[in-house]
């Protein structure tokens, strides 16, 4: 199969698990974010697809991982994300399995949840 064949074939699919992501991840992530990073995890072969895309949509990006500040966010958003590390040990975003390398190749910033502190 063509690769243009397959990503428009599997388009409803990557939008949906791009919007669960978002959910699951919260405020921090746009959409072209989690878009990219569900497209590497589900589809390492169309890195180079994600790279231009990067390029195109933010080209003067700092690239890498960052983590925000747990003392910033609300005490509801707090408690979610805790909850959600009990239950599953590592963030939305580290549950993809994209390693940090990839993400500063392809040209993105991902801000992800980091340790939890204070509050």
């Amino acid at each position: 199969m063509k690769l243009e064949t397959k990503r428009w074939l599997l388009a409803p699919a990557r939008q949906w698990r791009t919007h669960r992501l978002m959910a699951q991840q919260g405020p921090s992530l746009s959409y072209t974010t989690a878009w990219a990073l569900v497209t590497l995890a589900n589809s390492p072969e169309e890195f180079a697809f994600v790279q231009q895309s990067a390029r195109e949509t933010a080209p003067t990006v700092e690239a890498g991982l960052y983590f925000d500040d747990w003392k910033e966010l609300s005490s509801q958003e707090r408690d979610r994300r805790k909850r959600w590390l009990l239950r599953r040990g590592s963030s939305p975003v580290q549950q993809l399995g994209i390693t940090e390398e990839a993400i500063k190749r392809a040209g993105m910033r991902v801000v992800d949840w980091g340790e939890p502190s204070g509050g």
